[in-house]
């Protein structure tokens, strides 16, 4: 392990591989808590390293006291699941394999989250302390190896030994365990810290390998995802495809950013680039049915929709599927999709908004109108009740319209948008009754 002021997490991490391991030597690159007496009690050996912007060279420095035959390697907030104390004694006996490649679960605290080219899967709750993550996105690394002189990490960032053993001639095995990582879920400050800092490491790793297409890649991703920087992003991309033209993930997020920008087109292009089948499937397929619907291609994205529905099961894809089938005529369907998505995720705008639109578009606008007020009680926001009030209007339900800006107004006293709704809505209103009375409008009347 590498660790830095750790004493939040590293002790269930430790924990987690007590009576497993034979040795634990812990790299310590600028600890001011307690840390370090933590790992002591674990029989730990502290390694002091200054930290030097690389965490290979870190990684690396942890493994020239290591005596054992296989190497794990942990990062102090996370865990090794319970079940690789049974599985991980006997795949070590493998004289042609090198390494394990390792499931690692990310828990994510929103339910609804892409990582590299995966897509989120519902937390199923297996440990305790991710049960207030909604889902997780897997991604797998080399995390068991050999000790062998040979197999050392590479990479200022995102380092891994993969490489090394390759080139020994050995295999790379699919561990039978995965670990547990809790990174993510911790607050919004440390969190915005950690992206700061790896856009640094990220950006002195491609100035460092100006020759590396990953390098790009991974810099261009982390602008787009995390300072949303699609045009900065482009150019990463560009660069690394000039190195690498046929690398499918680079393709897929070029894909993505165009999406952002709306140029669906290019979106296509890109993405017809990837032809990867397993995890990132889903992902592109979703990313071509946006694309496809773009261009008003919509018999194309229903299919693309349904084909990641299958492998995600995720609601705001039943959404968009259901939105695609109203605009192909299948209004039945489509409203059915649309309205169950609603059920799943209720807090979600863009699935009440496809809903609401659906509605309308099926002729149903007494439903819509009913859909986009029960969202207001949901979310709260000027432009929500003017969008359910103007349904009211179309149905010339005054009354209605004007009890919903009311409520509106008591929520945005200061909207000048809902006072001037308010005040026509009142007025139609008064000039119904009058019609009512009479049969004629009543004149001079307004607010």
């Amino acid at each position: 392990m590498i660790v830095k002021n750790e004493a939040d997490t590293i002790r269930p991490c430790l924990e987690s591989v007590r009576n497993l391991v034979s040795q634990v030597v812990i790299v310590d690159t600028g600890c001011t808590d307690s840390t370090c007496d933590i790992a002591r009690e674990f029989g730990a050996t502290i390694i002091s390293f200054p930290w030097e912007n690389h965490f290979a060279n870190a990684r690396n420095a942890a493994l020239a006291p290591m005596t054992t035959d296989w190497v794990l390697v942990l990062d102090a907030d996370e865990e090794l699941d319970r079940d690789a104390k049974q599985r991980l004694p006997g795949i070590l006996n493998s004289s042609d394999v090198g390494g394990y490649v390792t499931p690692i679960r990310n828990y994510m605290p929103n339910r609804f989250n892409r990582g590299w080219d995966r897509v989120g899967t519902p937390n199923d709750h297996r440990h305790e302390r991710s049960k207030k993550a909604p889902s997780y996105i897997e991604h797998e690394n080399c995390r068991l190896f050999r000790k062998h002189p040979g197999i050392y990490f590479t990479g200022r960032i995102h380092e891994l030994v993969e490489a090394q053993i390759r080139t020994l001639g050995l295999k790379l095995a699919v561990a039978p365990f995965f670990i547990h990582h809790f990174g993510q879920l911790a607050d919004q400050e440390s969190r915005e810290k950690k992206k700061v800092f790896y856009m640094d490491m990220l950006r002195t790793k491609a100035e460092d390998n100006p020759d590396d297409p990953v390098a790009w890649t991974q810099l261009g991703l982390h602008k787009f995802e995390c300072f949303n920087q699609p045009e900065e992003a482009l150019r990463c991309f560009e660069r690394a495809l000039s190195l690498q033209p046929a690398a499918p993930e680079t393709w897929l997020f070029m894909g993505m950013v165009f999406l952002n920008l709306e140029r669906y087109q290019e979106a296509l292009d890109a993405l017809e680039h990837d032809q990867r089948g397993g995890s990132s499937l889903a992902l592109r397929e979703d990313l071509r049915g946006d694309a496809l619907y773009g261009v008003s291609r919509y018999k194309e994205a229903r299919m693309a929709y349904r084909r990641s529905l299958k492998l995600s099961r995720n609601p705001l894809l039943e959404s968009k599927l259901g939105y695609a089938e109203v605009m192909l005529g299948q209004k039945n369907s489509g409203l059915t999709k649309l309205r169950h998505a609603a059920r799943v995720v209720p807090d979600v705008h863009a699935v009440h908004d496809r809903l609401m639109k659906g509605c309308i578009m099926a002729g149903r606008l007494e439903e819509a109108a009913d859909v986009a007020e029960q969202f207001t009680h949901i979310m709260g926001h000027p432009k929500l009740f003017l969008r359910a009030a103007s349904i009211r209007a179309q149905l010339k339900q005054w009354a209605q319209a004007e009890e919903l800006l009311l409520r509106g107004l008591q929520l945005f006293p200061e909207s000048p948008e809902l006072q001037e709704a308010r005040r026509e809505a009142a007025r139609r209103k008064l000039e119904d009754l009058g019609e009512s009375i009479s049969g004629q409008p009543v004149a001079g009347l307004s607010f």
